[in-house]
């Protein structure tokens, strides 16, 4: 889904009096640092140089350079889930280290979507020590709620593109109000309720009201089949909320075994604080 790139400054000034954000913010430009890379997704949407507006010179180069940029994050990903078909021969420490051959392409290629600069999070997050992490999607929750009965008659969650990190550092006993979001590919670490602001003000309008449009049409559908009859949607409540879902995680043991690779391979991950 597209997002409003006017409403997101790729410059951030950031500052925040909780310790736990600050430090979460300072792993996540480690992570960067470590791992640079560029992002098709990213320059789609906020370099105006990739648009093709009459076909100008400088658009045709710049959309010749992404759609390079493009193919090669194509071959990271291939090359990563079958490494076997294209005639690589991986150390088995390789490929018994979760995210160990991703990272290796991330930092050789240099490119990389979310989905990239997520995994980059949780490794560097590991390398630090801090195990209570997982990667998430973004999704907008549509909900209609009968009025009369106050239960909730329909409630999916739709995928919003974009995947991050979550993490609650070292506390133990974490509430909701502990957690923080580490997006990399948009460079910022936030509380949730400060990362929900971000994340509302980046999706158009028209696309949002696109999903509740269409999953209004699915709740009349599901309940006629349901009930034989056709609803009358002054009888129910929309309420629509975005959300974060959690994507496939590693487990504990799983992001130590990373947090060991990571310091090995990728000193720089740690921070200073963690290697005096």
């Amino acid at each position: 889904m597209k997002i409003k790139s006017e409403n997101y400054s790729k410059n951030i000034n950031f500052y925040s009096r909780n310790k736990n954000v600050r430090k979460a913010d300072d792993i996540q430009r480690r992570a960067r640092n470590v791992f640079p890379v560029l992002s098709p997704s990213y320059i789609d949407e906020f370099y105006s140089s990739t648009r093709l507006i009459n076909n100008l010179p400088i658009n045709l180069q710049a959309r010749m350079i992404f759609k390079k940029i493009d193919r090669k994050l194509t071959a990271l990903r291939k090359v990563t889930k079958e490494p076997g078909k294209y005639g690589i021969e991986e150390p088995s420490f390789l490929r018994e280290t979760p995210n160990a051959t991703l990272l290796n392409n991330i930092q050789l290629l240099r490119v990389g979507n979310c989905e990239e600069c997520a995994a980059t999070v949780l490794a560097a997050l590991a390398a630090n020590g801090y195990y209570n992490s997982q990667k998430v999607y973004l999704g907008l929750e549509v909900q209609y709620i009968d009025k009369k009965t106050g239960e909730i008659s329909y409630n999916e969650v739709e995928p919003l593109d974009h995947s991050f990190v979550i993490t609650t550092l070292d506390k133990e006993n974490p509430k909701e109000k502990d957690k923080i979001v580490i997006d990399s590919w948009l460079g910022f670490a936030d509380s949730i309720s400060g990362a929900n602001a971000r994340y509302k003000k980046m999706y158009k309008q028209e696309d949002l009201d696109n999903i509740l449009s269409y999953h209004r049409s699915m709740f009349r559908l599901n309940m006629a089949i349901k009930t034989g009859k056709t609803i009358d949607f002054n009888d129910y409540e929309l309420h629509s909320n975005i959300v974060f879902y959690p994507a496939s995680s590693l487990t504990e043991n799983e992001l130590k075994q990373l947090g060991t690779y990571s310091r090995i391979m990728y000193n720089d991950l740690v921070l200073p604080s963690l290697t005096n």
